[in-house]
């Protein structure tokens, strides 16, 4: 695990850390989507936006980090006569760990989705997802219904224009 954290460590950078994170997000997106689909909630623009205003700026955090530490990186030693001493490291281990943390959140947030979505993940994940899961159980009780699911309602209450002949 050490070493696989410093190949990292040694390996990415705040954009390709946000790289990372953006396929995290499409992947939790097409997950989000499919579990929607199959189980009748309807995917809805609000819903979508509201997903991308929150998982855009999570994803741009690292290269964010990277930008600030650039141009602080590559300013002279002294300026208007004061000496600085400036480390550039700590910014690559606060990006980092930013990275760590938001796929942390974007694994188990993918993890839930795919077992909504009807795949079963492996049993030792099952206390890992957990708490995501049944709080994305909790929104299909608050979601509206998709059109389809609500055509079928319908048409089972009061019949169809096809049951007429």
């Amino acid at each position: 695990m050490v070493q696989f954290l410093k190949l990292m460590y040694m390996n990415l950078n705040g954009a390709t850390e946000t790289t990372v994170l953006f396929l995290f997000m499409m992947i939790d997106t097409v997950f989000a989507n499919t579990w929607r689909r199959r189980r009748g909630v309807a995917i809805t623009s609000g819903g979508g936006l509201g997903g991308l205003i929150k998982s855009i700026p999570l994803a741009l955090m690292p290269v964010l980090i990277w930008i600030v530490e650039i141009p602080l990186s590559l300013a002279p030693d002294h300026i208007a006569g004061l000496a600085i001493n400036f480390n550039p490291v700590i910014f690559d281990v606060i990006a980092f760990l930013v990275f760590l943390l938001i796929a942390w959140y974007w694994v188990k947030s993918i993890l839930a989705n795919a077992k909504l979505a009807g795949y079963n993940p492996p049993d030792w994940l099952e206390k890992f997802i957990e708490d995501e899961y049944h709080v994305k159980l909790g929104k299909i009780k608050t979601e509206p219904n998709s059109a389809k699911k609500d055509q079928k309602q319908v048409s089972q209450t009061y019949g169809s224009r096809n049951d007429i002949k």
